[in-house]
């Protein structure tokens, strides 16, 4: 049998189950729509969707997780809020609402009056479909660009999260983030499009909008970069985005916003300019 990742989930009553995590998004909560659903009978203080995981490439494998909820989801081994702090540390025991956390092997999770635990030993995703890279990069405790951003915009059928794990760009570091896209209509096979608003084009990347059947969404790819030079300008810089799908919903569409600091970057050259009639390694006595 090929390996695959789990989480053991054990409710307040000590009943034990493991789930295959064989996708590369995966949504945990009380609602059936859910991937892996948390039955209110269960247990309580589980939001309809609470958890969102995405696979994270690399060695060791892993999941970042999401707190979609409005309550801290509780901290234990094997999990970093930031890279190389340990969760286990006392100012560090929760998750708070839309923050994430990093999950490697023997990740204990808190969600509600159940305990996640993670079993992740092969590449995370496998059987899914194409990852989602994420990248981390540590900033300084109190910085800027700590400042995370998280927005949802349902509209009609269309239905949009955006979520950036910092707002102030990294002059050595891509931000990347997602854009979830929802098609909460009832039309099949919709396409839809992504459209960003308030910065240059070579100032992001951002992934083309998926096809997505009724009740189905799909993390979209979402990096911002650093300009390195004068235009656009050191500041703050609101960013728009739209998803619509003219095709099967006309006049709809689903609008996120924030705001993206870029900081100050100096750039200097040093030049020597030797005067007309001097002799470069002469001397003056």
């Amino acid at each position: 049998m090929e390996p695959f990742n789990s989480v053991e989930i054990t409710d307040r009553d000590g009943w034990r189950r493991a789930y295959p995590l064989r996708k590369n998004l995966v949504h945990i909560g009380s609602d059936p729509r859910n991937d892996i659903v948390l039955e209110p009978g269960r247990g309580a203080g589980v939001a309809s969707r609470h958890l969102q995981l995405v696979a994270i490439p690399g060695d060791p494998p892993g999941y970042r997780a999401i707190n979609l909820g409005n309550t801290d989801v509780s901290l234990g081994v094997a999990s970093t809020l930031r890279e190389g702090t340990p969760a286990t540390s006392p100012e560090e025991q929760a998750l708070p609402p839309r923050s994430t956390v990093n999950l490697t092997d023997g990740a204990r999770l808190g969600l509600g009056e159940f305990s996640l635990t993670f079993h992740l030993t092969v590449p995370a995703g496998i059987g899914g479909s194409e990852v989602l890279p994420v990248e981390t990069v540590a900033a300084p405790v109190g910085s800027r660009s700590e400042e995370r951003a998280s927005e949802q915009s349902d509209s009609g059928d269309i239905g949009l999260e955006l979520y950036l794990p910092q707002t102030s760009l990294d002059l050595e570091h891509p931000v990347e983030g997602s854009l979830t896209v929802r098609n909460l209509g009832d039309k099949p096979g919709v396409q839809f499009r992504l459209e960003l608003q308030g910065l240059d084009a070579d100032c992001y990347e951002m992934g083309p909008g998926p096809i997505l059947f009724p009740n189905a969404e799909r993390a979209v790819l979402l990096r911002f970069f650093h300009p390195r030079k004068p235009h656009p300008g050191a500041g703050d810089h609101p960013v728009t985005i739209r998803a619509h799908a003219p095709e099967a919903y006309p006049g709809q569409s689903a609008v996120v916003s924030t705001v993206v600091h870029i900081p100050t970057f100096y750039h200097h050259e040093l030049r020597f300019l030797i005067p007309e009639g001097t002799q470069a390694g002469s001397s003056r006595s």
